[in-house]
């Protein structure tokens, strides 16, 4: 048997409100105008990553020459931008948009285009400079001879 009620039966509506979704887009767009900045590629970000790889590998070397107890090259090509370890396989490269120059002493110059800075197995180095630009910016990477530190650092104008 059924009894009928007067009552309708509820109906349930599902969704969201206006003001959930209002909430929802706002929390969007702020974290979009957060977040876009550091996703794309800026000028300075390129500059900074070139700057920290060049610095690393000239850390990486100066490591391989204490470790192997024999003096090990840093070779860099102005010209095609190419650097690394002189005797292993791989080299890295820069970036299109990033100049290079390297400031050394004249018996590491191998032409016009490239040369390199030694580091000896108890860490010291002949020293010098790789001096990246880019977009009106540069970096400095000094490289100390008497204890082989690797600084990167600001270009004064």
């Amino acid at each position: 048997m059924f009894s009928v009620t007067g009552k309708s039966p509820q109906t349930v509506v599902t969704g969201f409100t206006l003001i959930e979704l209002l909430i929802v887009f706002s929390l969007l767009a702020t974290l979009t105008a957060i977040l876009a900045p550091l996703l794309l590629p800026s000028p300075t970000r390129t500059l900074h990553a070139a700057a920290s790889d060049v610095a690393t590998t000239l850390r990486e070397t100066r490591r391989h020459a204490q470790a192997d107890q024999a003096r090990r090259r840093f070779m860099i090509d102005t010209e095609t931008r190419q650097y690394g370890i002189q005797g292993h396989a791989s080299s890295r490269a820069l970036p299109d948009d990033v100049k290079v120059e390297l400031t050394t002493g004249k018996s590491l110059i191998v032409d016009e285009s490239r040369g390199g800075i030694d580091f000896f197995p108890d860490g010291s180095s002949t020293g010098g400079r790789v001096t990246l630009w880019m977009a009106e910016r540069s970096l400095k990477v000094d490289i100390e001879w008497l204890t082989g530190r690797i600084r990167v650092q600001e270009n004064e104008p």
